[in-house]
């Protein structure tokens, strides 16, 4: 009897979350502000010419052009010469390897490509529209699948873009190695952390946000910086903490709550932990080391 072996897909790019799908019509002369977000943003030119402002650096997209910016790179876009002109934005947030050596770059999409584009056009058309605070919503009668179709249509773009990339370059160079994306990713996490030091965050909730199994997610951190997740978060709570001690007059429950301990008791055990002492003891020994 023949065996049947199963086979784990590796997901070379994966896209975690679409944040917005946006058809832009420009008129006339128009330039949009500079804006920077934590998030991808996929750029294509349905009609016309725009010109893409990346860092302040001009770069002109004709229709059929696509470019990808990266997160946390400033940006604008201008649109002039009174052409009718027009664009399709696509927001969304991965962690792939191999999108940084991509981004940045114009693609001049092929006759394939262009019907990828012009299909996520229309399935996004059937299943989102623009909600309030320009988030998506989904429509009353949206297409059986649509939003699976999107993925799967820009995943699979993206790929032929790394493609067309490697065949180029050298793709030793192009791409990353595995441990430089294993240090992006600790570090991403660890902005997160401290941007979220107030919240009430869980290892699922962390997990949840970056979509990676809690063995991953603890081993790659502890193994680039050297703790634990939860000690890393509970050691920003800490500092936190010792700052509202010795510069403000708030009370020991109010500082342990906002910072997202539960019970008290929890916080001053963390804290005795971390210093040697309790928050009271901690507050006295340094307003009396102050005066």
């Amino acid at each position: 009897m023949k065996t049947y072996l199963r086979h784990r897909i590796h997901n070379v790019i994966d896209i975690r979350e679409l944040i917005a799908l946006e058809y832009l019509d420009f008129e006339g002369k128009y330039r949009a502000y500079e804006e920077t977000h934590d998030f991808w943003e996929l750029c294509y030119i349905v009609r016309g010419h725009i010109t893409v402002f990346l860092n302040d650096a001009p770069t002109q997209l004709d229709a059929g052009q696509l470019i990808l910016l990266p997160p946390n790179r400033k940006h604008s876009f201008l649109s002039e010469n009174g052409n009718s002109n027009s664009a399709f934005v696509v927001c969304f947030d991965s962690f792939s390897q191999f999108l940084l050596p991509i981004s940045s770059s114009v693609f001049c999409l092929n006759d394939a490509l262009c019907r990828c584009m012009e299909t996520i056009i229309e399935e996004s058309a059937a299943t989102f529209h623009a909600g309030e605070n320009g988030l998506l919503d989904v429509t009353s009668s949206p297409l059986f699948g649509g939003q699976q179709a999107i993925l799967s249509q820009l995943e699979y773009l993206l790929i032929c873009l790394a493609r067309q990339m490697s065949d180029e370059k050298n793709a030793s160079i192009v791409f990353f190695r595995d441990e430089n994306f294993h240090a992006n990713l600790a570090n991403v996490i660890l902005r997160f952390l401290r941007k979220n030091i107030y919240e009430k965050l869980t290892l699922d909730d962390i997990c949840k946000r970056f979509n990676y199994s809690k063995a991953f997610l603890c081993k790659t951190f502890k193994v680039q910086m050297g703790e634990t997740l939860i000690g890393c978060l509970n050691r920003l709570k800490i500092e936190e903490a010792k700052r509202l001690l010795t510069e403000t007059d708030r009370s020991v429950t109010d500082i342990a709550g906002s910072l997202g301990f539960q019970e008290v008791k929890y916080f001053d055990a963390v804290f005795k932990k971390s210093t040697g002492m309790t928050p009271v003891k901690y507050r006295n020994k340094e307003s009396h080391y102050e005066n």
